[in-house]
């Protein structure tokens, strides 16, 4: 068990990425009417025009004339939700330079391919480099003749060198004027929760639930209504470890518990659905002289 505690990317480490947002910046002294949507470049924030008149005062400082609607879609993948999205078509591009970093998580990902290169310094080597299609493998001739393609949406990469300085380049493309996205991109450190011993690790029994937070009411003539909403993956597990291993693990876990960030239960292909991101939370038993087990939880965000 892994999770990829996060870096806060700030203004400084993006050198390239999308306009800042479709919606125009605020200015002071502009009039607005109920509805009018703007920006403030500060905040990284859309909002919404609740009280028409001359505004003067930045939105994020008059809530009672302003209603917080989202993130702007250029710094929309570093909220803490995979479903507000970055968007465009036909290709997307972030160029980062948060410095140290090992593992990169990708989620709510539109597009038919993607690209991923770090070099050890802005516009330095290339030290690592991934690409592919955004597309499962079809599992046999039936598959790939008749099925529907079925989509990839998260990635994620543990594998990466570490400079202090590297810089990150990932791209999205689609045909041209077909939509491109990403819902989050998590960059960060690589920290095992299964300890460093010979042996440990997520025991057989993990599961991930499905979650929707769709309104559905069934009516009394047996009728049911259904507004669509947004969905999450909650996980629940056991990690073996040494007995000796289990108060630094537990720690590991104490810095995260009101922090959400990735949690990948093993990179062994066939258990991609063990990954999920969100806030865990978990128990340690002692339970002998050199074996403990720590359950985690973890509340998967939509």
């Amino acid at each position: 068990m892994n999770i990829i505690s996060p870096i806060t990317i700030t203004s400084a480490m993006m050198t390239s990425s999308l306009a800042e947002d479709t919606t125009a910046a605020w200015v002071s002294g502009t009039t607005y009417a109920v509805g009018d949507y703007c920006h403030v470049v500060a905040t990284h924030r859309v909002y919404k025009c609740a009280v028409a008149g001359v505004s003067s005062t930045s939105p994020e400082l008059a809530p009672t004339v302003w209603v917080d609607t989202r993130p702007t879609n250029k710094w929309a993948p570093f909220d803490i939700y995979t479903n507000t999205a970055a968007s465009t078509v036909t290709s997307l591009t972030y160029v980062l330079t948060p410095g140290y970093f090992n593992a990169i998580a990708l989620y709510g990902l539109t597009g038919s391919q993607y690209s991923l290169t770090v070099k050890d310094t802005a516009g330095g080597t290339v030290i690592y480099t991934r690409s592919g299609y955004l597309y499962e493998a079809p599992l046999g001739w039936y598959e790939y003749l008749f099925g529907a393609v079925k989509p990839v949406d998260k990635l994620i990469f543990t594998d990466i060198p570490i400079r202090p300085d590297a810089e990150m380049t990932l791209t999205i493309t689609a045909a041209t004027g077909a939509a491109v996205g990403v819902g989050m991109i998590v960059m960060g450190d690589y920290v095992s929760l299964a300890g460093t011993g010979e042996w440990g690790g997520v025991q057989y029994g993990a599961s991930a639930e499905p979650v929707t937070y769709s309104y559905i009411k069934t009516n009394d003539d047996g009728t049911t209504s259904i507004v669509k909403r947004h969905a999450a993956t909650n996980l629940r597990l056991t990690i073996a470890m040494p007995r000796a291993e289990a108060d630094a693990v537990l720690q590991s876990v104490q810095r995260v518990l009101d922090v959400p960030v990735a949690w990948i239960a093993t990179n062994a292909q066939g258990y991609a659905g063990l990954t999920t991101f969100g806030l865990g939370s978990g128990s340690m038993s002692y339970d002998s002289f050199g074996i403990a087990n720590l359950s985690i939880t973890v509340k998967g965000l939509v």
